[in-house]
């Protein structure tokens, strides 16, 4: 894990609602949604992390590490995400720091590996304090987010909302469920069935898609919903999830 770098946003006011955090970004995923932005990240190696050559600003662990320790008087949480850093070896280092220097702990997560998900809500010493799962369109189109694999994602994610589901029930973590409203993925059909997996009282915030540097070129060409449309499936999610709403 020496070589292993990661992105940093040393401050963020968005990353972990309600707190100050950093925000560290773990390389390596194993979806390719075609609406990505982060290409660098996303193809990068899950031990070392992006090249010498990549365009972004990465910093190892240790260096990450160290701003935590400098910073640990202003930031009230640390916010994990990726790539996908349930597969991550600097997953648990980052966490035990955090808790060494008294930080509540965020990690975003596709949703995709749920064994990692419920042994890390099962450990104690590792339990993060909130988790955020993308959950990026229904369950029989999660085979568009990873051509050429074999995995049963859409399951998985079945699987993880029920984790999820129990662990909120019992009050071990806050949940956040998040969906990019990305026309032809999400459509109002797929919100429904979404919706059908959810806790009604679940904490679900959608998101605009944006294109503009996407993994897949030809995403960049797709539309944006309007206001109208986004307002319309929003009000389809509210049927079964009434807190759902526009972030």
């Amino acid at each position: 894990m020496t070589q292993l770098r990661a992105g940093l946003q040393k401050t963020s006011l968005v990353n972990y609602p309600g707190r100050i955090a950093a925000a560290v970004f773990l390389p390596g995923c194993n979806l390719r949604c075609p609406y990505c932005y982060n290409k660098e990240l996303a193809e990068a190696d899950v031990a070392a992390g992006p090249g010498e050559n990549a365009v972004q600003e990465y910093f190892s662990i240790d260096e990450i590490m160290g701003h935590m320790e400098k910073r640990a008087d202003v930031l009230g949480g640390l916010a994990i995400s990726g790539g996908e850093p349930l597969l991550s070896p600097a997953l648990e280092p980052l966490i035990r720091k955090a808790r060494e220097l008294g930080l509540a702990v965020k990690i975003d997560t596709n949703g995709t590996l749920p064994d990692k998900l419920e042994a890390l809500i099962n450990d104690g010493s590792l339990r993060p304090d909130m988790i955020a799962m993308d959950i990026k369109t229904s369950p029989q189109k999660y085979n568009r987010l990873c051509p050429g694999q074999s995995f049963d994602a859409g399951g998985k994610v079945i699987r993880s909302i029920g984790i999820l589901k129990a662990a909120a029930e019992k009050k071990q973590v806050a949940v956040e469920y998040r969906t990019v409203l990305v026309p032809e993925l999400v459509t109002g059909d797929d919100i429904r069935e979404i919706s059908i997996l959810l806790p009604s009282g679940a904490d679900w915030k959608f998101a605009g898609f944006s294109p503009g540097g996407c993994i897949n070129p030809q995403w960049d060409n797709i539309q944006p919903y309007t206001r109208e449309e986004t307002e319309k499936i929003i009000s389809i999610a509210r049927r079964k999830v009434p807190g759902a709403a526009l972030r």
